[in-house]
């Protein structure tokens, strides 16, 4: 079974006592939602081992956010590859122009 905070405030007191007083302040004040993973890391084993990792874990398991940002890289990947390849085709369609001009040019004369 995984236990799940509510809000940061349901810690233990031994716990919120050893964080820093702004991340304190934050708690109480209902501003800060997720401890920062520096935060987390800084505490000693036996503190942080306290810690649900729920709480932890819920900032980097917003799947919107993922969706989103997956979809923002295939798009950027897409665009790079139709640049490249719009890019590509408009050097070869000049060069190829050049190279007719510069025959037709050398085959008249």
């Amino acid at each position: 079974m995984r236990y799940l905070l509510m809000s940061l405030a349901d810690l233990d007191e031994e716990i919120l006592k050893r964080l820093p007083t702004d991340i304190r302040e934050g708690i109480r004040d209902g501003t800060v939602k997720v401890l920062p993973k520096d935060i987390v890391d800084s505490l000693p084993d036996q503190i942080s081992d306290t810690i649900p990792t729920s709480l932890i874990e819920a900032a980097n398991a917003n799947p919107v956010l993922t969706l989103i940002l997956v979809i923002c890289g295939v798009v950027g990947v897409i665009g790079f590859l139709y640049g490249v390849f719009k890019s590509g085709l408009k050097t070869t369609l000049f060069f190829g122009a050049v190279a007719a001009i510069s025959w037709a040019y050398f085959a008249v004369i």
